[in-house]
């Protein structure tokens, strides 16, 4: 019989975020809870005492495999984060430590794997640059073959001081990696040779966001023809429609917070639902969450926008069945679940899980 985990990380020790805040680290280790698919509750089954400041987990598609980032400013001294790699113990929900490495840039924030799982890509936030490191045959992590670091600056000189890395997005086929930098206002685009583990710049492909925005995470749609970026200062979704020679063109940019609010508010997290019909976006200030139709032509209407029932929600991730949503929320440590309407992908919260520490991240693992 398959079993589902959802795996959640969070700040171990205090950390300084952009914004100038400082959020004590309550996050007792990697967490693993059950979800009751009659009615949504959450049962936690693990929690691993982990490496520092796991603030983003991603489960292995492939087999029983879990990686996290180790947000820091410096390791031994060095300046820059670490990734931390493990063996998901199916029978218990327990990690087994499989090593460590330098991601050679500091605040590691976001990994991806590529499709083959061959390969797995960090971006360092405050380090300013993204490596590749080789998985190893025991699902271990070999040293970086990669290492790149943007330059330049954006239009907000608090924010946008210098380079940004927040996300390596792969495109559908394989073959090109999309560095979304918030402090460029740009997905900056790669070749991937995945003979050797390089990426390599493809001018002309890379795609803008608007000035200011601060582009944050990206989603493509299954055929690759639509890209749905969340953008963290602006606090907007841009979708963009792919033209010709693998060049996206901006197509609509639509709101994910409440028009007329004066407050600031941050976009966080984005997922498109398994169907490719809704698509949700978190916001931390309002601690909402926005729901999307995903119209024929590719465009966004907005169906529905809610508390999501929590403070700060850095990130929250769909069931692979596309019932259910799971948002972490930092700062009441908890994680909400709602019902997604099948008819109409609207939400419904149905569950609260407490004493959750720090959450941070939140990623689904099924074997």
């Amino acid at each position: 019989m398959s079993r589902q985990y959802y795996f959640t990380g969070g700040y171990t020790e205090p950390i300084q975020m952009a914004s100038g805040e400082i959020v004590q680290g309550r996050c007792k280790g990697i967490g693993c809870y059950k979800l009751e698919p009659e009615n949504g509750r959450l049962e936690q089954v693990a929690v691993t005492a982990s490496t520092e400041n796991p603030s983003y987990v991603l489960a292995d598609p492939r087999g029983p495999y879990l990686y996290c980032v180790n947000e820091m400013k410096s390791y031994e001294g060095v300046p820059g984060s670490t990734v931390t790699a493990y063996e998901i113990l199916p029978e218990s929900g327990k990690l087994r430590f499989l090593n460590r490495q330098f991601t050679c840039g500091a605040d590691a924030c976001h990994l991806t794997l590529t499709g083959d799982g061959r390969f797995l890509l960090a971006a360092n936030y405050s380090g300013g640059s993204f490596c590749v490191f080789p998985v190893r045959a025991d699902h271990g992590l070999e040293p970086c073959s990669c290492v790149l670091r943007h330059q330049g600056r954006g239009v907000n000189p608090e924010r946008q001081e210098s380079p940004h890395p927040h996300q390596t997005l792969m495109s559908p086929d394989g073959q090109y990696v999309y560095v979304s930098d918030l402090g460029l206002d740009r997905l900056v685009c790669y070749r991937g040779d995945w003979e050797k583990g390089w990426l390599l710049p493809e001018n002309g492909r890379d795609i803008l966001g608007l000035p200011g925005q601060g582009v944050r995470h990206g989603v493509f749609n299954q055929t690759g023809d639509r890209l749905y970026v969340m953008t963290e200062m602006g606090c907007e979704i841009n979708v963009y429609v792919w033209e010709s020679e693998g060049r996206y063109k901006l197509l609509q940019t639509v709101s994910a917070r409440e028009e007329g609010r004066r407050e600031p508010d941050l976009g966080a997290a984005i997922r498109l639902h398994p169907s490719g019909k809704w698509l949700y976006g978190s916001v931390r200030g309002s601690n909402e969450l926005a729901a999307f139709a995903v119209k024929a032509d590719g465009c966004l209407e907005r169906i529905q926008r809610l508390s999501c029932g929590g403070e700060i929600p850095r990130d929250f991730v769909l069931s692979p069945d596309g019932r259910w949503l799971l948002a972490g929320c930092q700062d009441t440590d908890s994680i909400t679940v709602f019902s997604i309407d099948g008819d109409s992908g609207t939400l419904t919260l149905v569950y609260t899980k407490r004493e959750v520490p720090c959450v941070t991240t939140v990623s689904v693992w099924e074997g």
